[in-house]
């Protein structure tokens, strides 16, 4: 069995995917094979895939229509043979000798989750950022733990699928795929994988670097555009119901969720924010029925409100609730 599967969804990222194979093909550890899902790339991409097929075997190469990163993401999962598998961004780059470091711990801890940290990337210099490794939870360090013991503390581990070695067969058994949307599609196999894992470790190092403000990717922009906190919402709240465990998360999963939606309303693109305060003032009303029990009981946002007023409207909620205990 091949020890590792990467992999990599690819879209029109002809200018970087070189620098990201080499960092991974040249790595100490060679027992792995390198998942490329071409997702309907319209560049240089595919042919920059083929001439690196041609000189390494453990190159693997899917070719598809467009559909987004979650579904690509989930097309290499369905061909992965390795025990363990990680997911790489075509435009960021693998520090060296990082997969052997990854590997080598989760096989001493026996983990069903690894989670490192990743450098920010900015014009060919590592910084620490939002997910370095300095912003890893440390009480849970130097431990092993499971799902039971992070209940309340699901959202101070970052979200990311990079900065996480997964063991396939825990992926597959319990069925943890990406959500199939545009963006956010991450946050459903955080998630799932987060309240099921019962062995997950912390490696207290940067391993990654994630390139940050690229032209052309889907967070390159300040300004929000989509509506996947909502869709992410929605998703979540199906699976705390599937997995029979929605009690045990409804708090922690609404305040962090909603609060994120409504961050983004702060955020949103002018021109596209009406379509965007209609679908959440739906999730909002549904939020006040659904769970009668939180600060969201007396918030009262307004498409005119800015991010600053927002966040000052939550914080005032928030302390009415308080003061009502």
């Amino acid at each position: 069995m091949t020890k590792l599967s990467i992999i990599i969804p690819i879209y029109n990222v002809g200018d970087y995917i070189s620098e990201c194979l080499d960092s991974i093909l040249h790595q100490s550890f060679k027992d792995l094979e390198v998942i490329c899902v071409n997702d309907g790339s319209t560049d240089n991409s595919l042919d920059i895939l083929n001439r690196y097929k041609k000189s390494d075997n453990r190159v693997i190469i899917i070719d598809k229509a467009n559909e987004g990163s979650g579904v690509a993401r989930n097309y290499g999962l369905g061909v992965a043979r390795g025990e363990y598998v990680y997911f790489v961004d075509a435009d960021d780059i693998v520090i060296d000798n990082a997969l052997q470091i990854i590997v080598d711990t989760a096989e001493a801890k026996n983990t069903d989750i690894l989670i490192f940290g990743a450098y920010s990337y900015y014009d060919g210099k590592k910084k620490n950022g939002g997910y370095s490794a300095d912003k890893l939870p440390w009480k849970y360090l130097n431990k092993v733990f499971s799902a039971q013991d992070i209940k309340r503390s699901i959202f101070k581990f970052p979200s990311t699928a990079w900065t996480k070695l997964y063991r396939r067969d825990f992926l597959v058994k319990n069925n943890i795929k990406f959500q199939e949307i545009r963006a956010g599609q991450d946050q459903l196999l955080f998630f799932h994988s987060m309240i099921k894992a019962q062995r997950i470790a912390l490696l207290p190092k940067n391993l990654y670097c994630y390139r940050k403000n690229r032209s052309g990717a889907i967070t390159a922009s300040k300004k929000k555009q989509n509506y996947s906190p909502i869709y992410v919402f929605s998703a979540i709240e199906k699976l705390l119901r599937d997995e029979g465990v929605f009690e045990e998360y409804k708090w922690v999963f609404v305040s962090g969720y909603f609060s994120k939606a409504t961050s983004w309303l702060g955020k949103f693109r002018e021109d596209m924010k009406a379509g965007y305060f209609d679908e959440y003032m739906k999730l909002l009303k549904h939020i006040q029925k659904a769970y009668p029990f939180g600060w969201w009981l007396r918030f009262n946002p307004t498409i005119t409100d800015s991010y600053c007023k927002l966040k000052i409207k939550q914080f005032v909620a928030k302390k009415f609730k308080f003061m009502l205990k």
